[in-house]
């Protein structure tokens, strides 16, 4: 997506799809496509969640030469690497392991994140991709779909300066490198496959089951399920299992992070952001027109509750 400044506002700019989307594995399959179009020498952030399992999926099936790199923090994330192995066998791939000890960088992450106003973990998938071959391009699946749901039910996509992927970015772009980052998900294809599948519409439907019941989630420093870890507890997981089936391995949701407390900075997420009714949204990015729309910060929002 198009994003950036003016006037001293932050905005992002949509361009609607080019055709009309197929479901969320159809377009992995043609994003994977599109990149080998563009790139040589692939790099894939392979964590060994069914994220990067299906990025990763959608390569091989193909034929596409694709190489993988992990981000092993010893101690901290030891379940994730046992279930990389496992991912590396399952596939017959071999992935590339990044030891990163976190404390040995805390000073110099903690000194970025504040100079740059970037989350600390995003400073530390930076440092990991420092360690990465500069002329790879790199690949991330980062897409978690933040919709709220205002207390009448109603449905909105919301996006801002500082929600993940931005943030994300804004780190990576601070390493001078030839090769490219790029965002699996970042495409109006593939957020239409999303946002139109009619899993997601079903929890927003029930969204008062996710609140009314106070669920929430393990070893975290965040009581309740907010919308967005919604979608990485309940309505990812029903997607891929709609889709990919039992072609990708369900590990439980669990990324080692929740162990090293400096890295547990919250998101600055209402800052400079912007919510819009989410089917308008939606129609719009499947409208195939041709045409772009642009949302700046600060625009009015509706009620909060959830």
């Amino acid at each position: 997506m198009i994003h950036g400044f003016e006037n001293e506002k932050w905005y992002i700019e949509y361009p609607s799809c080019r055709y009309t989307p197929g479901n969320m594995r159809q377009e992995s399959d043609k994003r994977a496509i599109q990149i080998a179009e563009t790139s040589s020498k692939i790099m894939l952030s392979l964590s060994g969640g069914v994220d990067s399992q299906s990025m990763l999926l959608s390569f091989l099936e193909q034929d596409i030469p694709v190489e993988s790199a992990f981000l092993y923090l010893p101690g901290y994330n030891d379940h994730e690497y046992k279930n990389l192995k496992f991912i590396e066998r399952k596939y017959g791939i071999k992935t590339h392991i990044i030891d990163i000890d976190p404390f040995k960088y805390k000073d110099e992450m903690e000194e970025e994140a504040e100079k740059y106003d970037i989350q600390i973990n995003s400073i530390l998938q930076k440092k990991f991709l420092s360690f990465l071959p500069e002329d790879y391009d790199f690949i991330q699946m980062v897409h978690d779909p933040y919709v709220h749901i205002n207390r009448e039910g109603d449905p909105f996509w919301f996006q801002g300066y500082n929600s993940f992927e931005m943030v994300r970015q804004r780190a990576f772009d601070l390493l001078p490198r030839s090769g490219k980052v790029i965002f699996y998900g970042d495409t109006s294809e593939f957020l239409v496959s999303i946002l139109d599948e009619e899993t997601l519409w079903s929890c927003i439907h029930s969204w008062q089951y996710f609140k009314g019941n106070g669920l929430t989630k393990p070893n975290s420093s965040y009581v309740f399920l907010d919308t967005t870890d919604r979608w990485d507890y309940y309505i990812k997981p029903l997607i891929y299992g709609k889709y990919w089936k039992d072609e990708l391995t369900y590990f439980p949701k669990s990324a080692g992070f929740e162990n090293i407390p400096f890295l547990l900075t919250p998101l600055k997420m209402r800052d400079r952001s912007f919510m819009t009714e989410l089917r308008p949204f939606v129609d719009f990015l499947k409208s195939c027109n041709g045409e772009n729309k642009r949302y700046y910060e600060m625009l009015p929002r509706p009620a909060t509750s959830s």
